[in-house]
């Protein structure tokens, strides 16, 4: 029921309630002919008359139709009989289009168009844009950077290494690398971008929806980790909340 709906069962519910007294008194029964009346306005062009009446309302809270499930890390929403799940991925993007020629930059729009395409399912991609803490920045780089050297340098020392990974880590690093020299070298803050995935499915119970929609959430890890070498990691907890409360979102993550 809508408020417009609402206003108008209330107008009508009080107008047949004076309707009771009208024989006492003539101008009781001129206002239930009133209320009668608004309560067809507000029936039929509620969402005009509404708004009118609630403007003075400094705060008209919406209450949530969906729902976090235990583990926080997906968000369900009833949709008819069924469940929809909708889990959330940050995307770490390691290229970047300054240092690239105009000829490589294609070639990567391609690359990445092409690893959408293989998606069967509908994916939302955004992106979050937010100023960062210098001190705080320079510092949480340097510790993944000892943490990525420190993950290279164990899978070096593996009897069977893994190629694939040591060079996402290898790219990881120079990353971080090139990032630290350009911050040594610039005075001004800079602005960081975390691009987050989303991706719903559909289920019969609530479990059977965030199951499927994790299903699609591993074969998105798979098509960008694989073909591009891009870091993908699940959202959960505060995180996850980040994703549709705004008070969440905060400037370091």
């Amino acid at each position: 029921m809508n408020a417009g709906e609402t206003f108008a069962y209330a107008a009508l519910a009080l107008g047949a309630i004076l309707l009771l007294f009208a024989s006492q008194l003539q101008a009781i029964a001129i206002l239930s002919i009133i209320l009668a009346f608004l309560a067809y306005l507000f029936y039929a062009w509620g969402n005009i008359y509404v708004p009118l009446l609630t403007a003075g309302q400094r705060d008209i809270k919406v209450p949530y139709d969906f729902e976090i499930n235990a583990s926080e890390d997906a968000v369900i929403k009833q949709v008819g009989e069924d469940y929809a799940a909708t889990v959330f991925l940050s995307m770490d993007v390691y290229e970047t289009m300054t240092n690239k020629s105009d000829e490589e930059m294609h070639d990567y729009a391609q690359h990445f168009e092409r690893s959408i395409a293989s998606l069967k399912d509908p994916i939302k991609i955004s992106a979050v844009i937010y100023e960062k803490d210098m001190g705080k920045y320079i510092h949480a780089i340097d510790e993944r950077k000892a943490a990525v050297e420190d993950m290279i340098a164990q899978e070096r020392q593996k009897k069977k290494t893994d190629e694939m990974k040591i060079e996402v880590l290898e790219r990881e690093k120079l990353m971080w690398e090139r990032r630290l020299d350009s911050l040594y070298k610039s005075s001004e803050k800079p602005r960081a971008v975390t691009y987050i995935i989303s991706t719903t499915a559909k289920g019969a119970t609530k479990d059977a929806a965030v199951s499927a929609a994790k299903v699609r959430a591993n074969e998105i890890k798979a098509t960008f980790s694989g073909s591009m070498s891009l870091r993908i990691d699940e959202m959960t907890h505060n995180r996850l909340k980040s994703c549709f409360e705004w008070e969440f979102m905060a400037p370091e993550w």
